[in-house]
């Protein structure tokens, strides 16, 4: 995006923001277009759950409208704001250290496939992801959060920072630490699979 419309949407946010925290409820509407679907994707990708996902986002607007006067906008943008809500909301519902629950079907249409795959590959592809989804929830809750922020939210190391409530190279050292811990957990699986059959 470049910086020129970040930074417009950025005084525009604050700007509804302040509105909000006035009582004006009307300039929430704006606010819950633009940023619903990066919450409603974090709070899915944290807890696995299209439910989980859905109630948090709605408990983040109703918070937003109920606490906007909290957000200062000199001390960042609204949404990495909004994610650390969102963060908070979706441990209270799973727990800090809850496990991945598998996703819901409903949860996100499957992209369409340019070709049509076997039935091999498909199930190959869905033991894959289990297999990922899985490890994901084997990580202790606050390598995750940086991992999910990061790697799949695609939030910069300083918003994750600020979500989290850390420093920049706390994050950058539990994103390491998440990382190698996952390709243990990956490289070791097939082994463990493989162990249980003989």
């Amino acid at each position: 995006m470049p910086t020129e419309l970040s930074d417009r949407l950025q005084a525009s946010d604050a700007a509804l923001a302040a509105r909000v925290a006035c009582g004006d409820a009307v300039a929430l509407t704006p606010l819950y277009q633009r940023h619903r679907g990066p919450i409603y994707r974090f709070a899915l990708l944290w807890s696995g759950s299209a439910a989980v996902a859905a109630d948090v986002t709605q408990d983040v607007f109703v918070h937003l409208l109920t606490k906007a006067a909290d957000y200062d906008p000199a001390r960042g943008s609204l949404q990495p704001w909004l994610l650390g809500v969102t963060r908070n909301f979706v441990h209270r519902r799973t727990g800090a250290d809850a496990r991945y629950v598998a996703n819901d079907d409903d949860a996100e249409p499957p992209a369409p496939a340019l070709d049509a795959p076997t039935p091999e590959s498909a199930l190959a592809t869905q033991r894959d992801i289990a297999r990922v989804r899985a490890a994901i929830a084997a990580l202790p809750p606050h390598y995750r959060d940086v991992l999910v922020l990061v790697e799949l939210a695609e939030r910069s190391y300083a918003e994750a920072a600020a979500i989290c409530g850390c420093e920049l190279n706390t994050v950058r050292s539990r994103l390491s630490r998440a990382r190698a811990l996952l390709a243990r957990w990956l490289d070791a699986t097939p082994q463990r699979a493989n162990t249980a059959k003989g």
